[in-house]
């Protein structure tokens, strides 16, 4: 896979597939705007490299999943994020930089048409794809990567490179966290990491529907017990696993383990945390333990941003852009997206 370098991009029109998929609200005067940034954050060493060197960049990419097209999922909070990026704004006033509108609201990206791919070929001269969340087949990620000449992001060959080598070569003891709302996402990775995890660790919603799979008998998979409400873990599986969590030499997480509200206020003490208590304790503890951390998810990602823990998971170990594609890569060692750059 080659890999965004000055050279490949010097002179020429970019067409990067950014990761604009980031959560947007309602925000001063009643406008929508970016409230969660980490995914276009991590993208701006890969945009700066392009933006340096390139004649033009050209970004695009998904943003919710509309049904056609829609203004509630416009990309016009992402331009807003973008311009207020003081040393990105003269780009964009300048037009050395542009911001396709969400190709969600056309047709044939999610079919993967050959001849949508064609029309946004037409735009540029190369292809850098930066969008390692979106993993599934579409005209922008797996088809257009096949008409011009292409290399991986910056912070894509990263996370490829970072993923495989848990896969096959992990710390020991390897512990993996999974949480989240959707069995069938989530069960194929429960099965793929019981084979090589010291300890697989089922919390969420996922933790009730579990056990009416007959495929998950592996003895390193502990199914949490949940509250009676069914929105968290109970605190004595809590205390069960921080057992576990000290004892790793890897951690990789990916689901909350409760119900996370929307509300956007920074938590001041345990009594305020309601459903989110158990994935905010064992948070700390992952974060205590002596273990390399992996964690992936929007939802992850955002309970840590509201509990200001997102920093010091950066600084420990390695925060993933992808949720499903992060356990994807883990359970096959491949995308569409990488068999499509390589």
């Amino acid at each position: 896979m080659q890999v965004v370098t000055s050279d490949f991009v010097s002179g020429k029109k970019v067409l990067l597939r950014y990761d604009i998929d980031v959560a947007v609200g309602e925000g001063t005067g009643g406008r929508l705007q970016v409230t969660e940034d980490f995914r276009l954050k991590v993208g701006l060493p890969t945009l700066k490299l392009c933006l340096e060197n390139a004649r033009e960049t050209i970004i695009f990419g998904h943003l919710g999943r509309p049904n056609g097209e829609d203004p509630d999922f416009s990309v016009a909070p992402i331009y807003e994020w973008l311009a207020y990026q003081e040393d990105l704004r003269s780009h964009l006033e300048s037009g050395k930089l542009k911001l396709l509108e969400n190709l969600r609201f056309e047709k044939g990206e999610d079919e993967a048409s050959l001849d949508y791919a064609k029309q946004l070929a037409s735009y540029g001269e190369v292809y850098v794809m930066e969008a390692f969340a979106a993993h599934h087949p579409a005209a922008s990620t797996t088809v257009l990567p096949t008409l011009l000449p292409h290399a991986a992001g910056l912070n894509f060959f990263k996370e490829v490179e970072k993923l495989r080598e848990i896969r096959e070569n992990p710390k020991k003891p390897l512990v993996v966290i999974i949480g989240g709302v959707k069995i069938e996402d989530k069960l194929p990775a429960i099965e793929a990491m019981s084979k090589i995890a010291d300890h697989v660790l089922v919390g969420g919603k996922i933790a009730s529907e579990i056990t009416t799979y007959d495929a998950i008998a592996h003895q390193v998979v502990m199914v949490a017990s949940l509250t009676e409400d069914g929105l968290d873990i109970t605190q004595a599986t809590v205390d069960s696993w921080v057992r576990i969590i000290r004892t790793a030499g890897m951690i990789l997480w990916n689901g909350p383990l409760g119900r996370i509200s929307n509300f956007q206020y920074p938590i001041s003490n345990e009594e305020e945390l309601g459903s989110e208590k158990g994935s905010f304790l064992i948070a700390q503890a992952i974060l205590q333990s002596k273990a390399e951390v992996i964690l992936g998810g929007g939802d992850t990602i955002a309970a840590l941003n509201k509990w200001d823990l997102l920093d010091q998971f950066q600084a420990k170990g390695f925060v993933s852009t992808g949720g499903g594609a992060m356990l994807k890569l883990l359970e096959t060692g491949t995308l569409p997206t990488i068999e499509a750059l390589e």
